[in-house]
Order: structure tokens, then sequence, then C-alpha cells
């Protein structure tokens, strides 16, 4: 029995290094999407911060900048929680890649599987028929 080789295991090589490369790119969005959230919760306590200090001043001058800084934060906020979303897409196209990188290997590895046992299931026919063959000679020659 000669050792397998898969006709198109270069493919299946190439699909499974795809699929690694998917695997690391949606970590690295998931990575960067836990960033900019951790920079929303930030500035969200930031903001709670500021209310609850404008609390307990009684200054006019300090509440209008405390004012404006809340302002600001709140500003701030709202660019950060588009920039969540977007992070969010993101992570949401990388899986959707990483699945179709998934899927793709798997069709090879279906295709492989099936090439194999087609080949193994010629190769014992070929057998079975030297066998035959051999059976064949065997009896024709018990009977000279």
């Amino acid at each position: 029995m000669a050792k397998y080789q898969f006709s198109m295991e270069k493919v299946l090589d190439w699909r499974s290094d795809t699929e690694e490369e998917k695997k690391k790119n949606l970590v690295q969005v998931q990575q960067s999407k836990q960033q900019q959230e951790t920079i929303l919760r930030r500035l969200i306590n930031e903001n709670i911060k500021i209310k609850n200090d404008s609390l307990s001043t009684n200054r006019i001058d300090v509440l209008r900048r405390q004012n404006l800084y809340k302002d600001m934060i709140d500003e701030k906020i709202i660019h950060q929680k588009n920039i969540v979303s977007k992070a969010e897409k993101e992570v949401e196209m990388a899986r959707i890649e990483l699945m179709e990188a998934h899927k793709d290997r798997k069709v090879m590895e279906k295709l492989k599987e099936k090439e194999y046992t087609f080949t193994m299931e010629q190769e014992k026919q070929e057998e079975q028929k030297q066998l035959d063959e051999m059976a064949t000679l065997s009896f024709g020659k018990s009977f000279y």
C-alpha cells in the first residue's frame, strides 16, 4: 500500500492558514472593542463624578466650569458610543469571516476524507483482483 497523499493538500493547508488568520483577526478586533468599551466606561464614570461634585459646590464660577466640562464629556461619550458600535460591527464581520473560513476548511477536509475512502476502495479492489488471479493460477496448476 502506497502512502496516501491528498491531491489538494496545498489548498487545504492554505484554507487552514486562512482560518488561523481569521481567528487571530477576531481576537484582535475583540480586544480593540474591549478597549473602546473601557474608555466609554471611564467617560461615564467621569460624568457621574462631575454630577456628584456639582451637587456639593455652591460657587457659580465652579458650577459653570463643571457644566462646561460635563457637556464636553457628554460629547465624548456620544462619540465613544459610536466608536464602540463600529467596533461591534467589526467583531461581527470578523466572526462571519471566521465562520466562512471554517466552513471552507471543513469542505476541503470532507473532500480529503472522500478521496481517501475512494482510494482505499480502489486499492482493496486491486488487491482482491490480484488475490483472485493468484487463486485461479494455483487452482489451474493443481489439475495439471
